[in-house]
């Protein structure tokens, strides 16, 4: 079949030609198919044995560049290995270190190659984001190259499916939805952040394989060894880069790469984990399920659907859109949940063996006037002493309505944020702890015991993997929210850290303690970026524009500030409280701006002029706290008058006075379906509440 020599060998993986002798290839590693060796004497080549240990050779304790320690090997193949190691100059961090061998590559393979691994590195090295892995070095030694990077703890998607339908025999042939739906928020998140790069990044190779799993659930985008930047107004990429099955029609060469064909391999990727199909098999062809069992699984198998269309307009334009819409279908199945849990609930109380307690404005009243209290189960292996109580009204929800109570701090509440896939909420205060329980059950998932001192202020990432609290200690910490394993302590503040907030890229987080001025620091590293000034009175509150483009602060000093984050300079100042102004809160389009404080009014402005739109005047106290609804038409206001205002954002109507907080309330928070609301205050107590 091969008679000449000259003729290069294809590999089925990725399709890139390699010189006749190869017996993998150089881009990817994959053995190629076997080509009878020519009779003429001196043809022989290097056997398949013979290559494939040409990596992994290290040994154990061998001190790479007089600094990694290897520690183990961790997996080989034909063209590279990967090794754990330490870095003995930075404590035996435990790190990866990526190898790959020059061996058996031409002169040519040996500087595209050279090229793929330098691109790697680069790329990496320059992008900052929850969901990749940081590069800390690389270099070349005894004819290797090699790359150290995060060592991640975990498995492949593809390894984590397997063993799920290994461990499930019985049950559907792929991943739970709700699973499917995170795995989707989350890469949608990391690839959302890497097409907004300048120029653009585009991955090129998103598959199962390609994605590790931690224990948590955390995932990382791994192997940019064939993400290139996106060229405006090339007609098709230098070469064609394709896994087989994933991979856009317009990967083989037809056309150049954009974002939407990594939209085609994401939506590939959420097919194969949704049905345990993989798309290898057959590509370009995704069957349908046909065995909807509720309204979630037809609105992701329709996403899905348009995310693999062959017609690249047919696609959504954006990853962005699409973490949006899975949100949204996330949403749609926390609402049904908690729907059924309240039509289920008066069954499970009359089983109860417990004795009601004594009623009380606080807890919700049956019929027979005596409450009806859910106990909480027992809390999983790990999970903190704390036995929150939940206490559910079994009445169908209606506007105003509290849905339960979660009873799990035994001090004044002042942090509160749902997660954003509201699946999750994360409370703190001053019993000095951070707590994260479920937004359906109530049930506390653990307990964050960081902080030395009160918890001032708590808010989640944007693709909800981290949790960043700030405390009465000076401190900020940035920890797992899953986990609660901590990443970050900033100690930048010389007293109570009270307000923080996220870029919206997850890069940055921007805080404020009882000074003059805000301090804007990297998330994952504490280092401190830039210093916000021009306030002549302590800093009460800052927020980042949801547009990532400026940040706006309040001050006791009656002024509201917005810094430009292109130059750290003050372009607007606010000056229309008569007050000190202690909130503020950003409506969903970065065109508006909403602040309250001691003048009992809240005001807002047009965030580019300065132009005041409307006041809201129902407070008849101090106003504490301020929320607008992810679907931009409603605020909500809290205050010292013990009440929560839900008024529209457009006009000033008023919608709705919740008033079942005993004292100040001091937080509240929309979840991101805008049909609930969770408050807090001096009574301990979180209310969840319906809305719409």
């Amino acid at each position: 079949m091969y008679n000449d020599d000259a003729t290069p060998i294809y590999c089925d993986r990725c399709g890139q030609a390699n010189r006749p002798q190869a017996r993998f290839c150089f881009h990817c590693g994959q053995p190629l198919p076997e080509r009878p060796l020519s009779a003429t004497p001196g043809n022989e080549r290097e056997t398949a044995s013979d290559l494939s240990t040409s990596t992994g050779k290290l040994p154990i304790n061998h001190l790479l560049r007089q600094r990694y320690r290897i520690v183990a090997l961790l997996g080989k193949g034909g063209m590279g290995a990967v090794y754990r190691a330490q870095d003995t100059q930075f404590g035996d961090r435990t790190v990866a270190i990526k190898e790959m061998s020059q061996s058996g590559l031409g002169p040519e393979e040996i500087a595209e190659a050279t090229a793929a691994f330098k691109q790697e590195a680069l790329l990496l090295a320059n992008l900052m984001h929850p969901n990749l892995p940081r590069i800390y070095d690389h270099f070349s030694e005894e004819g290797q190259w090699y790359l150290v990077m995060d060592f991640i703890e975990g498995e492949s998607l593809e390894q984590y499916l397997l063993r799920w339908q290994r461990e499930h025999p019985n049950g559907p042939p792929g991943l739970p939805i709700a699973e499917v739906l995170d795995i989707g928020i989350q890469l949608s998140s990391v690839l959302s952040y890497l097409h907004s790069r300048q120029p653009p990044i585009i991955f090129r190779d998103l598959k199962p394989s390609n994605v590790m799993r931690t224990a948590e659930g955390h995932l990382y985008l791994i192997d940019f060894g064939i993400a290139r930047h996106f060229k405006p107004g090339q007609i098709r990429d230098t070469r064609a880069f394709a896994s087989w099955g994933y991979a856009a029609p317009e990967q083989y060469g037809k056309a150049q790469t954009t974002p939407r064909s990594d939209v085609y391999s994401l939506g590939a990727t959420l097919h194969h984990l949704l049905t345990g199909q993989s798309p290898t098999q057959s590509p370009f062809r995704f069957t349908a399920m046909h065995s909807y069992t509720q309204p979630l699984e037809y609105e992701l198998e329709k996403l899905i659907m348009l995310m693999v269309s062959l017609d690249e307009q047919q696609r959504p334009a954006s990853m962005a859109a699409i973490k949006q819409e899975l949100q949204r279908i996330a949403a749609m199945q926390t609402s049904s949940q908690l729907i059924n849990q309240s039509q289920t609930l008066p069954s499970l109380t009359a089983a109860s063996s417990e004795t009601p307690a004594p009623a009380s404005p606080a807890t919700p009243v049956g019929a027979a006037g005596t409450p009806e209290i859910i106990s909480m189960p027992t809390p999983a292996p790990g999970a903190s002493s704390i036995t929150p109580r939940l206490e559910v009204s079994p009445s169908t929800p209606m506007p105003g309505r509290r849905l339960y109570t979660y009873s799990g701090h035994n001090e004044r509440v002042f942090a509160l944020a749902w997660s954003p896939d509201g699946r999750r909420v994360v409370s703190g205060g001053y019993d000095h702890t951070l707590q994260v329980w479920d937004a359906t059950t109530g049930r506390e998932i653990f307990a964050y015991r960081g902080h030395q001192e009160p918890v001032r202020t708590a808010a989640w990432s944007p693709d909800g993997t981290y949790i960043a609290s700030g405390s009465n200690d000076h401190t900020a910490h940035v920890w797992e929210a899953a986990s609660g394993r901590r990443v970050t302590t900033f100690r930048g503040h010389q007293d109570s850290v009270i307000s923080l907030s996220w870029s919206p890229d997850g890069r940055l987080i921007v805080s404020a303690s009882l000074s003059k001025q805000a301090l804007v620091w990297e998330a994952m590293t504490g280092k401190r970026v830039a210093t916000l000034r021009g306030h002549t009175s302590l800093v009460s509150a800052v927020a980042w524009s949801p547009d990532g483009s400026r940040i706006a602060s309040a001050s006791l000093d009656k002024t509201v500030r917005i810094y430009d984050i292109s130059s750290w300079e003050v372009i607007f100042v606010y000056q229309g409280h008569s007050d000190s102004v202690t909130t503020l809160v950003w409506s969903p389009d970065s065109t508006r701006l909403a602040s309250a404080g001691e003048d009992k009014t809240v005001q807002v402005w047009d965030a580019t002029n300065g132009h005041h739109i409307l006041t809201y005047t129902n407070h008849s106290d101090e106003v504490t706290a301020l929320a607008w609804s992810p679907d931009g038409a409603r605020l909500a206001s809290a205050g010292e008058d013990k009440t929560v205002q839900v008024w529209d954002a457009t006009s000033g109507d008023h919608l709705l006075t919740y008033s079942e907080h005993p004292e100040d309330v001091n937080v509240v928070a929309w979840s991101p379906d805008s049909t609930r609301l969770a408050s807090a205050g001096d009574d301990g107590q979180i209310h969840v509440w319906q809305v719409a």
